[in-house]
């Protein structure tokens, strides 16, 4: 289902689901405490449906060998930052997806598969046990258990928008991700080859050190296609660890043409890479024309930030410096960040400007700040 007509599915349901609840409403409106409960259960089914629809994709993570990064229950988060567990808030109607980091490379189509149907599982399991209360409360008269009543559309509007493998303007459903692993769509081996980079990472592997095909193997993506950026981002960590400066170059190149589509988060991610990479290639100035006026950019505490700025240190012969801001980029790395990650920038510290100068891409680099 594409195009028109996933639209049309999506607003049919839509239109079903609010004119079921107000039928429910509406039927309990004689009765102030029927209409009290049929209100509250309305209010109980938008929070807790899409929280029991997270908390299968996380069981069923959890269950094969992955960690979970982020989830969000209604108004409330959990998420890791620099390897480190954080809770916050979240805003309850963003459509933000649990997201989960693998363990180790093998089996990850079964796993990616699982993971998946994790959410159409529990939430097909949470809409039969509302379809059987409903039932027996019928068949014994209940008129007045309009809590439980109320709870049944919203679960069904769910779980029949996601059981249909389609992509709605939220982006993929969980059967099309599903049909995309089994029958191994573009966007699919994309994802696969992240999670077995990730999963990699996780066993203590640098990026240069797993299977080319990794990075290469998945066909090309457009460039509105999130997982564009996310495998043109480990290629270029790929790349500066074989020195490979100039593909390296290219990885960011191609990021930047696509820079209407990037999040915040993905051009300030951008940023500090171009910074890094116009370091080892020598070029200062360029260096602080890409990062001019931006106090935020070196004040940020992260990783990336930390070692451009160790390299930087480091050149200007502020060795005391240069090792105090290595000692905070490696304090970052400490907690629950993989090992891979570890070993990747020890690489990146130990290749500092081996061979930017050789491969002239000084040129390049002013062109793409410009």
């Amino acid at each position: 289902m594409k195009g028109v007509l996933s639209k049309i599915y999506a607003w049919s349901l839509l239109v079903i689901t609010v004119a079921w609840l107000c039928v429910t409403v509406a039927f309990s409106a004689s009765d102030t405490d029927n209409l009290i409960e049929a209100v509250v259960g309305v209010a109980v089914s938008l929070i807790v449906t899409p929280i029991i629809h997270e908390l299968g994709h996380a069981a069923f993570a959890c269950a094969n060998k992955m960690k979970i990064v982020y989830c969000k229950c209604f108004c409330f988060r959990f998420y890791v930052k620099n390897g480190k567990k954080r809770f916050g808030f979240a805003n309850p109607l963003a459509a933000d997806e649990t997201q989960v980091l693998p363990v180790g490379e093998e089996n990850m189509q079964k796993r990616a598969y699982r993971y998946a149907v994790g959410g159409l599982v529990y939430g097909g399991v949470w809409l039969f046990l509302l379809l059987a209360a409903t039932v027996a409360l019928i068949c014994v008269h209940a008129s007045s258990a309009y809590s439980v009543y109320a709870l049944l559309p919203y679960a069904a509007y769910l779980f029949l928008l996601n059981v249909v493998p389609t992509e709605y303007s939220s982006g993929r459903t969980d059967a099309l991700v599903v049909r995309g692993i089994q029958k191994g769509f573009a966007v699919e081996q994309t994802m696969l080859n992240l999670m077995r980079i990730h999963g990699g990472l996780a066993k203590g592997k640098s990026f240069a050190e797993m299977d080319e095909e990794y990075y290469f193997s998945a066909p090309q993506l457009p460039m509105d296609e999130p997982l564009y950026v996310a495998i043109l981002d480990v290629r270029y960590s790929y790349y500066l660890e074989k020195e490979n400066y100039e593909s390296a170059f290219d990885c960011l190149k191609r990021i930047k043409a696509a820079i209407e589509y990037l999040t915040d988060d993905e051009v300030l991610s951008l940023e500090r890479n171009l910074a890094y990479l116009c370091l080892v290639g020598g070029n200062d100035e360029v260096l602080k024309e890409a990062v001019k006026n931006r106090e935020d950019f070196w004040a940020s505490d992260d990783v990336a930030v930390k070692r451009t700025l160790a390299l930087y240190m480091k050149e200007c012969g502020e060795e005391e410096r240069s090792a105090l801001l290595i000692e905070q980029a490696k304090k970052l790395l400490e907690g629950g960040t993989p090992q891979g990650l570890k070993k990747h920038e020890e690489i990146l510290r130990g290749s500092f400007r081996s061979m930017g100068r050789q491969l002239g891409i000084f040129s390049h680099l002013g062109r793409l700040t410009a």
